[in-house]
């Protein structure tokens, strides 16, 4: 793939929010052995510097952005703009992860996940199309989820946020079509994260996430690369505004 010019992403400026978490940093890696060079954005700062230190080649930055922070997301597009020289690629990955029944979900753990989610990945992208448009365009990609199109109980905050992502990604990419940037997400089932940890560590619930799967088995971080390096190669440029589902066939049930 990598001397395949439809899938070539060397020299891409990638900025990645959420870039130390679970699937953050596999993608981080991913992108930067191909070629890329990462800006890693985590509201961990110390994470962000050990995932970036670990990519290989040169050229790479790392930083703390805090996604429900307005002011955070906008200096982030400008560290990364004078860090690699601009920004190609904007990888939303930062979220957060929150279950209980609807009678027993604390308001604030609803707004919690929200913002992190929903309103993060607008004030990530908005910031990323202020500088990519000026530039001539550039690429958007988020991490959805399953969760945007199925009914899980006790998933009312977490499953309300990603369907929300699906609709502000059809409105972005409408937006900002003609200004040369796409916008799309990758919505994968469930995969082993810290995020999931805890779920996953009930047998029962495990059991019942792989019996969603008609593929038998849970995703994986590295499921997602080659998606993601076709959003944000030669060969995704005709796509946008699409949210497309990584999941061994949960989105059929």
């Amino acid at each position: 793939m990598a001397n395949d010019p439809l899938f070539d992403i060397a020299g891409k400026r990638v900025l990645i929010a959420g870039g130390a978490g679970g699937l953050g940093r596999v993608l981080a890696a991913a992108l930067a052995d191909r070629g890329a060079r990462i800006a890693v954005a985590d509201i961990r700062q110390d994470a962000a510097k050990d995932a970036m230190t670990a990519l290989s080649g040169a050229g790479h930055a790392s930083f703390r952005v805090d996604v429900r922070d307005e002011a955070s997301c906008n200096e982030a597009v400008e560290k990364c703009r004078a860090a690699l020289g601009g920004i190609d690629v904007l990888l939303n990955a930062a979220g957060a992860f929150k279950l209980a029944p609807a009678t027993e979900l604390a308001a604030a753990d609803f707004a919690e996940v929200m913002a992190a989610n929903t309103t993060g990945v607008f004030l990530m992208s908005r910031a990323a199309a202020r500088a990519m448009i000026p530039a001539g365009g550039g690429r958007i990609v988020t991490l959805a989820s399953v969760s945007s199109k199925v009914a899980n109980p006790n998933y009312v905050a977490y499953a309300t946020s990603k369907g929300a992502l699906v609709q502000m990604t059809r409105i972005l990419a409408m937006e900002w079509a003609a200004k040369g940037i796409t916008v799309n997400g990758i919505g994968p089932a469930m995969i082993p994260t810290a995020m999931s940890e805890d779920f996953l560590s009930d047998p029962t619930r495990a059991a019942y996430a792989v019996s969603k799967i008609p593929a038998g088995r849970l995703g994986a971080p590295e499921d997602l690369i080659g998606m993601t390096v076709l959003l944000m190669s030669k060969a995704g440029a005709f796509v946008t505004g699409q949210t497309i589902f990584v999941d061994g066939g949960r989105t059929l049930l």
